[in-house]
């Protein structure tokens, strides 16, 4: 008994750390957690940092502070927010000011926040699109894996959030609570995005905070066209493998950083993507472990690729306890299938996320 008691009170601060970490209120669809908001910039910002406050704050002080606990790396956070703030439209700007007010977060924080990706390299994820003559009954899928370092506490907190922006398409992010731009996601239109950082290429601190501009693809774009349009023009900062399709199933990977946007397109239904650009010379010494056993299932199963086969694939390439989160894109019927919540995210279910967009769809086109 005594024993007993001796391992209960051990355990008492576990349990009193778990209960006491923050959760901002949203809806459970099938186990994934789910944020709606709309609104104009402003609202939506505000609505975004007041439901979730003490969770930003969490995330913030546990999480995001890890990095700028070294001075020298938090002066290079700050002056690249700086240089990189001129950047930001009028409803970014405004988005992320209501953003700060309704978190009680400096707007300093919240800015360095949405730009200190560009300034660090942290994204080294896997992506595939597979579709006809790779997959099996006409079907597109879009798969992803984000790795990411986690210190322990981010892969508790992933969600899905559903922004519809008054006068722009709604959109679809798999994020964190108090980020506003987009590592991965899908728009109404069935437009998907997903990215991976590319090492050693020509970054500047000069163009739109990538997460920021990957946003505006899901905005502003119905189509693979239009995203490729809209990067194209735009001043971009560092290098980036961004992996883009649409509705039709037009695919391709945008090898992209200040100076290069081009694309790599299918080959036989089958674009993958790691870490490294393979364009503009091809350069086989790039090489990536993940990268050649994505292909080397996709060709062992190719013509027979089906949900099943997709999620085998995202299983087989995990990166310990940087995967937080993995996913599959069915751009055609506008579904999502998510795995998050354990290391390596591959481990746990992919959770069917319902009714994405189901207010878009009920009359609205």
């Amino acid at each position: 008994m005594i024993r007993l008691l001796s391992l209960l009170a051990l355990a008492l601060p576990l349990f009193a750390q778990e209960k006491s970490e923050p959760f901002g209120t949203t809806d459970d669809i099938n186990g994934v957690r789910v944020f709606r908001v709309e609104g104009t910039p402003a609202e939506m910002g505000r609505k975004v940092g007041r439901n979730f406050r003490d969770e930003i704050a969490y995330l913030f002080k546990g999480y995001f502070e890890t990095y700028t606990d070294d001075p020298e790396l938090r002066d290079k956070f700050v002056e690249n927010a700086k240089r990189l703030e001129k950047y930001l439209s009028d409803d970014e700007r405004a988005e992320l000011k209501g953003l700060a007010a309704g978190a009680g977060l400096d707007w300093e924080k919240v800015l360095i926040v949405h730009t200190f990706l560009d300034a660090i390299r942290l994204v080294n994820c896997s992506t595939f699109v597979l579709q006809p003559p790779a997959t099996k009954n006409e079907t597109v899928i879009f798969g992803r894996n984000l790795d990411f370092p986690g210190r322990g506490v981010a892969h508790r907190h992933s969600i899905v959030m559903i922004m519809r922006p008054e006068g722009k398409s709604a959109f679809a992010s798999v994020t964190w609570p108090g980020m506003a731009g987009v590592l991965s996601g899908m728009n109404e239109h069935g437009l998907c995005v997903a990215v991976m950082n590319v090492y050693n290429k020509e970054d500047t601190a000069q163009g739109v905070p990538y997460v920021l501009l990957f946003r505006r693809v899901l905005e502003n774009c119905r189509t693979f066209d239009e995203a490729k349009s809209l990067l194209a023009k735009t001043d971009r900062t560092c290098g980036n493998n961004l992996m883009v399709v649409d509705a039709s199933g037009k695919c391709g990977v945008f090898e992209l950083d200040h100076n290069q946007c081009v694309v790599r397109p299918p080959a036989e239904g089958a674009v993958i993507a790691t870490n490294h650009w393979r364009l503009d010379p091809p350069n086989e010494s790039q090489t990536c472990p993940r990268w050649f056993r994505l292909n080397q299932l996709e060709k062992a199963w190719h013509g027979k690729i089906g949900m099943n086969e997709a999620k085998k694939m995202l299983q087989a390439v995990p990166q310990a306890d940087m995967t937080l989160q993995s996913m599959l894109f069915l751009p055609k019927e506008r579904e999502l299938y998510l795995a998050a919540g354990e290391l390596p995210a591959t481990k746990g279910k992919f959770r069917r996320v319902e009714g994405l967009f189901r207010e878009a769809n009920d009359g609205a086109k």
